[in-house]
């Protein structure tokens, strides 16, 4: 693991940091040597199998006869790994390297960032018009790799990797994320609401805040005499902003995001608190929801930490054998879907039985029994397999009596 990542592990939280390596290799001459093109990909599936959780980017420009390798990763002992297979792959070219490890050196020791705004989009590329890929709410973190006009390139606490815009960020050093993760956390438990500049409803409002944003507690303010029962917490942002917050609206962090698993029947009592949010393609908080956004933003909450894209929930959790009338389903399996064997394109979460939740233009109930009301032929026919986290807590089997 690269020494920059440990640290934004905490006692009972759950951080699935990957390894910074993958993301493609291109050959730009095509008389390039075939074994070359294989050396790199070797140590690419070698060290980074799924892109969307690493940093790979290397190209190759040959000239004569002379190899440069040119791009980005992010450990040394892969860079060494990699100019000595090209080496033994081309023993009649001089093979030469110019790979930049992340993080970049220019962000010195600010290489951390929590998220300031309720909720930060992830894009593909650097710019507001680019594929939103990932949403973060306010208190997560993020270790930073390289900054680019005014964006940076970051990775999740889950190992998702994407460009950010610096305005959605606090960015920190080890010391400020420290302070932080030390601080008295609270979460906000409603779908939507807004931090105040005074303690009453009827301030201004500092920020907005979405089901899951985090923020410090600093102090309770008992309700006046006459003033009615309502007390407030003053609470801080990430980014020092001071504000109030009805206190019925936050609990401790822990108790929103579990920090260990809850119950099946929990999951599907989450899920539905959801019901109506709408579809949105990148999106992973209560403003929108894709598929695989809403099962992994669920299962959070009960201390279960799932990948972020659908195709990667589906290597997580167990196989379970469905049944001819889905009758083995249990509450909490997950449900996976594509109109290709094999490619996954959909993801709900199991109701028990037929019945299933999910994110399709907006978050609902369907059946894949066909006598239901709510029944979808298309999922039906595009169902492909389940898979159960043996993790969540279940009820025990019906036993029958005398």
């Amino acid at each position: 693991m690269p020494p920059f990542l440990p640290s934004l592990r905490r006692s009972g939280a759950v951080l699935l940091i990957a390894l910074l390596f993958g993301m493609g290799c291109k050959r730009l001459e095509k008389d390039l040597p075939p074994a070359v093109t294989e050396a790199i990909k070797s140590v690419q599936e070698k060290h980074c199998p799924d892109r969307r959780l690493c940093v790979f980017n290397v190209q190759v420009v040959m000239l004569g006869a002379n190899l440069k390798l040119i791009g980005e990763l992010s450990d040394t002992a892969t860079r060494n790994e990699l100019v000595a297979a090209v080496k033994q792959a081309a023993p009649n070219f001089k093979v030469e390297e110019e790979i930049r490890l992340l993080p970049d050196e220019t962000l010195g020791g600010r290489r951390f960032a929590i998220v300031r705004t309720a909720v930060a989009n992830m894009r593909s590329q650097p710019e507001h018009e680019a594929e939103l890929s990932n949403q973060l709410l306010m208190g997560s973190l993020l270790a930073l790799l390289k900054k680019e006009r005014g964006w940076y390139y970051a990775q999740t606490e889950d190992g998702y990797l994407g460009w950010l815009p610096s305005g959605s960020l606090e960015v920190v050093t080890q010391a400020g994320l420290d302070a932080w993760l030390a601080a008295e956390l609270v979460a906000f438990n409603r779908l939507d609401g807004h931090v105040h500049l005074e303690p009453k409803t009827s301030a201004l409002p500092l920020t907005a805040l979405v089901w899951g944003c985090t923020l410090r507690r600093l102090e309770t303010i008992e309700p006046k005499a006459g003033a009615g029962k309502q007390k407030w917490v003053k609470v801080e942002l990430p980014d020092g902003r001071q504000g109030f917050l009805e206190a019925e609206l936050l609990s401790e962090r822990d108790k929103v995001f579990l920090t260990t698993p809850g119950s099946a029947q929990a999951v599907v009592a989450t899920a539905q608190k959801f019901l109506g949010v709408p579809y949105l393609w990148g999106g992973s908080s209560p403003n929108g929801f894709d598929c695989s956004g809403f099962t992994q933003m669920v299962f959070r909450l009960n201390g279960v930490a799932l990948l972020r894209d659908a195709s990667q929930q589906a290597r997580q959790g167990v196989a379970v054998a469905p049944g001819n009338d889905f009758e083995n389903l249990q509450p909490g399996d997950l449900l996976f879907f594509g109109e290709t064997a094999g490619r996954i394109s959909h993801v709900a979460i199991s109701l028990g039985g037929p019945r299933f939740i999910h994110a399709s233009d907006f978050v609902q109930i369907n059946s894949l029994a066909e006598n239901d009301d709510d029944y979808s032929a298309y999922r039906r026919e595009t169902f492909q397999f389940a898979r159960r986290h043996t993790t969540l807590k279940t009820p025990p089997a019906p036993t029958g009596h005398d």
